[in-house]
């Protein structure tokens, strides 16, 4: 496919965690030589711009926090037996109303740049209009395990039946001439490990996760070897806009710490900086310094569970605590601890108590470091994103002849 040069829009979610994911691939593909394009939300006009990337604004008047919230403000719903939980359909229906508001803006701009690929992530669910008005292929970029496809209860495009889709999406792709599919994509890219996924995924590529966790100026201290074993709290960009700092104990976190003989770095966004708690001497507060910058320098992490976190940790063979609040994390944290390269706590059990004596397994326990060092192998080993942007190209040629 020697000097085949493609137009390739990406579509991440509503949320800067969903496009990190993204960005090494996004780099991969234009380094090959093809033109990229993001279509996001407001968010990304500083987020997805600093990652040295053209955007086009969609859904300028959608927010998905408020969507949500808004959900949640309606109080606990009963479901039928056998129905989804009111959580996953408040998700669900949130997300229709985001395709709906997105759908012209997609549609618009793949058509009139004429995109030869669609890359998006699944929960997108405008994305599909999108790649059938440029007569594209879509491709899935997932984000960590797959949630969607293995709730049990499917997802509009990822195995669900059209008959079950919700009606205003039905709707909403037959006013854009967009047939619905039990799978809207031809294949998905997976920078989360196989081995700890959760479901089988149809046409999964499998792909190298590289850290990319925004962009920042970094203090010198960050880069300085530490005089002490170091370790690593953060509660990830999203966790308090969606769930609130009580989320995350991290008073009781340091306050475990302290009991070693450690340095602790706490690495919060400037947003966040307001919830950090009266400190003890040796810990250090960063604001707005990327994971990926500090994490080489840790002998451990404690973290709220995130896939993004996880997965940058296991690339750099940190051993980890999580300590998840949320189904989500809590699924991606189970399959963490599976591999024996860290430890959950589910924020209900996280007492002082557990957390001092899984500190302790932490920072003592031979075993956790070597299964940290294997999965960091297990990372490096996946195809890089040279690899898979080589692959997608010979997948598009392939789709339009």
């Amino acid at each position: 496919m020697v000097g085949y040069r493609m137009r390739i829009l990406f579509i991440p979610a509503s949320a800067p965690s969903h496009y990190f994911p993204m960005v090494p691939l996004i780099w991969a593909c234009r380094t090959a030589g093809h033109d990229v394009c993001v279509a996001a939300q407001p968010w990304g006009e500083s987020v997805v711009v600093s990652s040295g990337v053209s955007m086009v604004t969609i859904a300028k008047d959608f927010d998905m926090t408020e969507e949500l919230a808004r959900h949640r403000q309606r109080g606990p719903v009963e479901s039928e037996p056998g129905a989804p939980p009111p959580l996953y359909q408040t998700l669900v229906n949130a997300q229709v109303r985001f395709a709906m508001e997105a759908a012209s803006d997609v549609v618009s701009l793949a058509r009139d740049w004429r995109a030869d690929l669609v890359v998006a992530d699944p929960l997108v669910l405008a994305a599909p209009l999108a790649a059938a008005a440029a007569n594209a292929p879509l491709v899935h970029h997932l984000w960590g395990p797959d949630l969607l496809r293995g709730s049990g209860y499917g997802y509009p495009g990822c195995g669900m039946s059209p008959d079950a889709w919700p009606e205003p999406l039905r709707e909403l792709y037959a006013r854009h001439g967009c047939a619905p599919r039990t799978e809207n994509a031809v294949a998905a890219v997976d920078p989360w490990l196989g081995s700890m996924q959760i479901v089988e995924i149809p046409s999964r590529i499998p792909a190298r996760f590289v850290p990319y966790n925004g962009t920042g100026v970094l203090p010198p201290s960050v880069l300085a070897a530490p005089r002490r074993r170091r370790v690593l709290v953060t509660w990830g960009s999203m966790l308090v806009i969606r769930d609130g700092i009580e989320a995350f104990p991290v008073a009781d976190v340091v306050k475990a710490l302290h009991e070693h003989d450690v340095e602790v770095v706490l690495a919060v966004t400037g947003a966040d900086r307001r919830w950090v708690p009266s400190l003890p001497p040796g810990v250090t507060v960063v604001e707005n310094v990327p994971l990926n910058a500090i994490m080489p320098s840790c002998d451990a992490v404690v973290h709220h569970g995130g896939a993004g976190t996880i997965m940058t940790a296991a690339y750099y063979g940190v051993p980890q605590l999580g300590v998840p609040a949320t189904r989500d994390v809590q699924t991606c944290c189970a399959r963490l601890a599976a591999t024996g390269a860290g430890i959950a706590v589910n924020r209900e059990d996280a007492t002082v108590d557990a957390l001092a004596s899984a500190v302790a397994t932490l920072l003592t326990g031979d075993r956790i470091g070597g299964a940290a060092v294997a999965l960091r192998d297990e990372v490096l080993a996946q195809p890089s994103p040279a690899e898979v942007a080589a692959r997608l190209t010979a997948l598009t040629a392939g789709a339009l002849g």
